[in-house]
């Protein structure tokens, strides 16, 4: 995972052939920058999916505003996870994320959420939104700021709205909202989003910035 190299030792080429002489079963790596992408295609591995890290500084974000007949409530480790399943899985369905890693059981995606929530523990800035009228769950976002994250920046780890509530400004404002939550602590809130999905135009009227891309290759079956 996410391998570099020191200058001057500089020779990319050489050191992935050093690298995978020693070490005959790698079969996946992972943050491969582009400078190695196309060397690794020449050396037997393909890409199977490229991510971009996106940044914004906390400090200024627009006031959000929660869309008309929604209510916001913080989401903690407390919460019944159980209640937000459906809301991963409508939100997901028919993207980019799923088309590629296939869409997870129930199992898979408590397990991910639980995860997430361990790891924002130390400052948990996670919320759902619910439809006053019917009080369901209409869409969610789980983030914060880990112990261990590098330079102490807050992270969004989920963002969804389910189908029937896209396009209401929902998650601009979830956006805005954990912007506004964490200025408090830090300056940058970043994320991660898959080249490809249509969210990343969302981003970047957010004020989210494009940092490097970086790709998950695999090696080609023989």
């Amino acid at each position: 995972m996410f391998p570099f190299i020191i200058p001057p030792f500089s020779d990319r080429q050489l050191m992935w052939r050093i690298l995978l002489n020693c070490c005959e079963d790698i079969k996946n790596i992972y943050g491969v920058l582009q400078d190695d992408v196309n060397i690794l295609l020449s050396l037997g591995f393909k890409v199977n999916v490229i991510r971009q890290v996106m940044c914004c500084p906390t400090g200024k974000s627009k006031k959000s505003t929660i869309p008309n007949g929604l209510s916001l409530y913080l989401l903690d480790d407390s919460f019944d996870i159980t209640k937000i399943k459906n809301v991963m899985k409508e939100g997901y369905s028919g993207g980019i994320d799923y088309e590629i890693f296939g869409v997870p059981n129930d199992e898979k995606i408590i397990e991910d959420l639980s995860y997430l929530l361990q790891v924002y523990k130390h400052r948990n800035l996670s919320i759902y939104v619910v439809n006053e009228q019917d009080q369901e769950i209409v869409g969610l976002c789980i983030a914060g700021i880990s112990e261990k994250m590098p330079l102490g920046f807050a992270e969004i780890g989920e963002l969804c709205v389910v189908p029937q509530y896209r396009n209401k400004g929902i998650a601009e404002f979830m956006l805005n909202y954990i912007k506004e939550s964490a200025n408090t602590y830090t300056e940058v809130v970043k994320l991660c989003v898959t080249v490809g999905n249509y969210a990343e135009i969302l981003y970047k009227k957010a004020g989210f910035q494009a940092g490097h891309r970086f790709a998950r290759m695999v090696k080609r079956s023989i």
